[in-house]
C-alpha cells in the first residue's frame, strides 16, 4: 500500500536528474564536431566524452533543451512507463522535472555504448534512480530508468546508498 501513495510521485520522475558531485565531471576537450544526430561513427573515446557531455548539460546546467537537440536522435527511444514518447516529448517533461528535484549523481560510467547514472532524489519518500543510456555512434538511441523508494519499515541502514 506504501507504494500507491508513492506511484503519482514516481510518475514524475524520469532519466537522469542529477547533479554530479564536484569531482565526477570534467568537461572533455575529445568531443568531436557536431552535429552528432543523425549517428555518425565516433571512436569510443569521443563516445564517452559525448555521454559524459550530455549528461553535463541535462543534470548539471539543468538545460534538457540543449541536450536533447544536440544528442538525442529524433527518433529516441524512451521505455520508462512514466514518461512519454519521443525527443520533444522528453524535452518539455524533462525542462519542467530536473529543476525541480534535488538530486545526486552518486555514480556514472560509460561503456560499450551504454551509460548509465545512479542518482540519490531527495524527497519523500527518498529515491535511489538508475537511468541507462545507449548510444548508437555520436547520438543516444535510447533510454531505460530504474527507481525505488526508501520504504518506511526499511531493516536496512544502508539500503538503496
Amino acid at each position: 500500500m506504501r507504494f500507491l501513495a508513492v506511484a503519482p510521485f514516481l510518475g514524475l520522475i524520469p532519466s537522469m536528474l542529477a547533479t554530479p558531485s564536484p569531482a565526477s565531471y570534467s568537461p572533455s576537450s575529445s568531443l568531436p564536431a557536431g552535429p552528432y544526430c543523425p549517428p555518425h561513427h565516433v571512436n569510443p573515446s569521443e563516445q564517452e566524452a559525448i555521454f559524459f557531455d550530455f549528461i553535463d548539460k541535462l543534470y548539471v546546467q539543468q538545460n534538457a533543451t540543449d541536450a536533447y537537440l544536440t544528442y538525442v536522435s529524433p527518433d529516441y527511444i524512451n521505455h520508462s512507463p512514466y514518461a512519454p514518447q519521443g525527443r520533444a516529448a522528453a524535452i518539455s517533461f524533462l525542462s519542467f522535472l530536473i529543476p525541480s528535484l534535488n538530486r545526486t549523481i552518486l555514480h556514472e560510467t560509460f561503456d560499450n555504448d551504454v551509460g548509465l547514472v545512479h542518482l540519490k532524489v531527495d524527497s519523500k519518500p527518498l529515491l535511489a534512480l538508475v537511468d541507462l543510456f545507449r548510444l548508437n555512434g555520436s547520438c543516444v538511441v535510447e533510454h531505460w530508468d530504474v527507481n525505488q523508494a526508501l520504504p518506511a519499515n526499511a531493516t536496512n541502514p544502508i539500503a538503496l546508498f
